[in-house]
């Protein structure tokens, strides 16, 4: 039999992001924060990252994108960790995460001991995740933006 003939349609309940479970929100609250922290580090070893780009010539344009790269860290990652537009900051973090797995940690190898790599890579996949899945019951998102059905 099957179950969605059980139940009358009002009782039926839309899967949303508002049903996922807790432990979602907390994770994209870790990866919003991370995020966050990895912008302000940037800002705060801007020249190294200077350095670092210049040792490289093939990236040597992005000195200048750094700043953005920063700055798209701090707006997004609070964006995030909130729950505000969080699909849209997911959507900006996407390229300028794929850029650091491919582009620049991907050039010290695939060993266990390149852990910039194996972090980029992670904090990828779960911007990838997230993307999906939604922002979760504890967010700006779903308290402001989700429609309410009236209640009766």
């Amino acid at each position: 039999m099957e179950l969605s003939n059980q139940f009358p349609v009002a009782q039926r309940r839309r899967r949303t992001s508002a049903t996922n479970p807790i432990w979602m929100d907390a994770l994209r609250i870790m990866l919003g924060l991370f995020l966050f922290i990895k912008g302000v580090s940037f800002l705060d070893n801007s020249t190294d990252v200077f350095a670092l780009l210049r040792q490289q010539p093939s990236l040597a344009e992005l000195r200048k994108a750094s700043l953005f790269v920063s700055t798209f860290h701090i707006v997004g990652g609070l964006m995030i960790a909130f729950g505000a537009l969080t699909r849209f900051a997911l959507l900006l973090q996407i390229p300028i995460l794929a850029g650091a797995v491919l582009l620049v940690n991907f050039r010290n190898g695939l060993r266990p001991e390149n852990t910039e790599l194996w972090v980029s890579a992670l904090v990828l996949l779960l911007c990838l995740f997230f993307l999906i899945a939604g922002p979760g019951r504890y967010s700006i998102d779903n308290k402001v933006f989700r429609h309410q059905p009236p209640r009766l």
